[in-house]
C-alpha cells in the first residue's frame, strides 16, 4: 500500500508535488510522530503494570475498576490521553511546516525547477496549504489511532492479569470505537478551520521572509499590536487572535462523549461554530493570505 502511494505513474504533477511536499517535510510529517509513538508504546506498559498503575483523578486504575459505575467513560479516558500527546506534536509540526514550505524551496534553490514545469504557483501553494492542515493531521491521527487501540489492548491484559473481572466485561464491551475515532476526526478540523488564518500568516510569512520566518511571523503581530496600545489605545488584532480561541474552546467544551453521550449532538455542536461571523472573517482572511502567498511566490525566486 505504501509503495503505490509514494509511486507516480505516468503524468500526475499533484501526486508528485504532494510527494515532494511530504519527503521535505518528512521529519515533521511522519518522523516526529512516529517516534513519539514509539516511545508511548514502550513506556504505556511500564507506567501501567508499576505499583501504583495509571493515576487517574488521584487514583489508581486499580482504585477505578472496583467501582463498577461509569465504566465507559473510565476506559475511554485512558484510551485518549496517550494520543492527546500525538495532538500536541502534530500542533507544532503544523506550525514549523507552514513556516518552511515556502522559504526553503527558495533557500535551496529548487524554486527554479519547480516554476520550469508546466504547474502553476496557485497548484503549488494550494498542495503546500492542504499537506499542512490535511496530510499532517491524517498521519498524525493515524498514529493516535495505533496508540488508542494499543491502550485498549494493553489495558485488557492488565484487567485479566490484575482483576477478577474480564477484559471483555471490562474494557472491550465498554469501547465506542465511532466515538474514539469521531473524537479523533472532528474536533482536529474544527480547530483547523478556526485557526486556519494562523497557519495561512505562517505561510505568507515563510514567502517573504529572507532570514528566519519563525522570528517573524511572532515579531510582526506582537509589534503590531505593542503600536496599537500605546498610539490608539485599542486591542483590536488582540482581540481579533484570542477570540478565535475562546470560541473555539466554547464549542469543544460542548463535545461532550463521556458517559454515552450521544455523538450526533456532539457533532452537530461542534458543527455549530460554522455559524458564527468571526469563522467567515478568519476563513475570509486565510483566503486573502493565501492569495498573498501566490502572489509573491510568481515574484520571488531565491532568498
Amino acid at each position: 500500500m505504501f509503495s503505490t502511494l509514494t509511486t507516480i505513474n505516468g503524468y500526475n504533477p499533484i501526486k508528485a508535488l504532494f510527494l515532494k511536499e511530504f519527503w521535505d517535510n518528512k521529519r515533521a510529517i511522519l518522523i516526529t510522530p512516529m517516534v513519539i509513538t514509539g516511545l508511548i508504546l514502550f513506556l504505556l506498559p511500564i507506567a501501567l503494570f508499576s505499583e501504583s498503575g495509571i493515576m487517574i483523578n488521584g487514583a489508581s486504575w486499580n482504585e477505578h475498576l472496583s467501582h463498577a459505575d461509569n465504566l465507559e467513560n473510565k476506559i475511554m479516558f485512558p484510551a485518549m490521553v496517550p494520543s492527546a500527546i500525538i495532538a500536541i506534536s502534530f500542533i507544532f509540526s503544523m506550525i514549523f511546516t507552514s513556516l518552511s514550505v515556502l522559504f526553503d524551496e527558495r533557500k535551496n534553490k529548487s524554486i527554479l525547477f519547480w516554476k520550469s514545469m508546466p504547474i502553476s504557483d496557485t497548484q503549488e501553494v494550494l498542495i503546500k496549504l492542504a499537506t499542512v492542515i490535511v496530510v499532517t493531521p491524517i498521519i498524525a491521527i493515524c498514529f493516535a489511532f495505533i496508540i488508542q487501540l494499543y491502550t485498549i489492548l494493553v489495558l485488557g491484559l492488565f484487567v485479566t492479569a490484575f482483576s477478577d473481572y474480564s477484559a471483555w466485561e471490562i474494557v472491550f464491551s465498554n469501547i465506542n470505537f465511532l466515538a474514539i475515532i469521531t473524537i479523533d476526526l472532528v474536533p482536529t478540523f474544527v480547530m483547523i478551520l478556526w485557526t486556519l488564518p494562523i497557519f495561512t500568516w505562517f505561510m505568507l510569512v515563510s514567502s517573504f521572509s529572507r532570514r528566519s520566518p519563525f522570528l517573524l511571523a511572532f515579531i510582526i503581530p506582537i509589534l503590531t499590536i505593542v503600536i496599537e496600545k500605546i498610539f490608539f489605545d485599542g486591542s483590536l488584532i488582540l482581540h481579533a487572535i484570542t477570540s478565535r480561541f475562546s470560541y473555539l474552546e466554547n464549542y469543544i467544551d460542548r463535545f461532550d462523549l463521556d458517559g454515552g453521550g450521544n455523538i450526533i449532538e456532539g457533532i452537530t455542536s461542534l458543527l455549530g461554530s460554522f455559524g458564527e461571523p468571526s469563522f467567515w472573517v478568519g476563513i475570509a482572511f486565510a483566503a486573502a493570505m493565501i492569495a498573498g502567498c501566490i502572489q509573491l511566490r510568481k515574484r520571488n525566486s531565491i532568498t
